[in-house]
């Protein structure tokens, strides 16, 4: 295969999937519905999947669509080399890091935004408060007020790294027999 044409194919599919796992992470994370962003996704993005996958739950269409895309990008792109079961192990490792990095980031970017723009109201600014509160909000629970300072961003990203690292080397040591 042409090797611009495959690169062109891994770039699209790479982008949708990763559109309708914004999609995924907004629902599963309840994020208000009437920021323009969730809006669009939810309205555009969600119904193809549904059409596609026919399951009755956006929520899952749109992640096993997202799975399949990236499926169909990465076997794109290396179907010579390597078996559909070996990009199928990786798709689905690219798919569960990319949910955990989003949610990595999003800490981050609420920390920084109470840091320099607290109070913003721009849609992006509460998209990202709201992914980071799915995190942090239980974390909050247990963890008592230090005299204003709050440690629950430390503690979110130190478990979202942990459980992030468990979880693939969890996927890769029960996939090692399938490679």
């Amino acid at each position: 295969m042409n090797i611009e044409y495959s690169f062109f194919v891994v770039l699209i599919t790479m982008f949708l999937s990763y559109l309708f796992l914004f999609s995924f992470l907004f629902r599963i994370t309840r994020v208000n519905f009437y920021n323009p962003v969730v809006n669009f996704l939810a309205t555009k993005v969600e119904p193809v999947s549904s059409l596609v996958l026919p399951l009755g739950n956006p929520l899952f269409s749109s992640l096993l669509f997202a799975l399949g895309l990236r499926i169909v990008g990465l076997f794109v792109a290396y179907s010579d080399s390597y078996s559909l079961i070996f990009i199928s192990i990786l798709s689905f490792v690219d798919v569960v890091n990319f949910l955990f990095r989003i949610m990595f980031y999003a800490v981050i970017g609420s920390v920084i935004l109470s840091w320099v723009a607290p109070m913003n109201q721009h849609p992006i600014a509460e998209l990202v408060n709201s992914l980071s509160d799915a995190v942090l909000s239980p974390i909050r629970k247990y963890l008592p007020s230090m005299g204003g300072l709050d440690f629950s961003p430390i503690i979110g990203l130190l478990l979202l790294n942990l459980v992030n690292s468990v979880l693939i080397s969890l996927i890769k040591s029960l996939s090692g027999p399938l490679l």
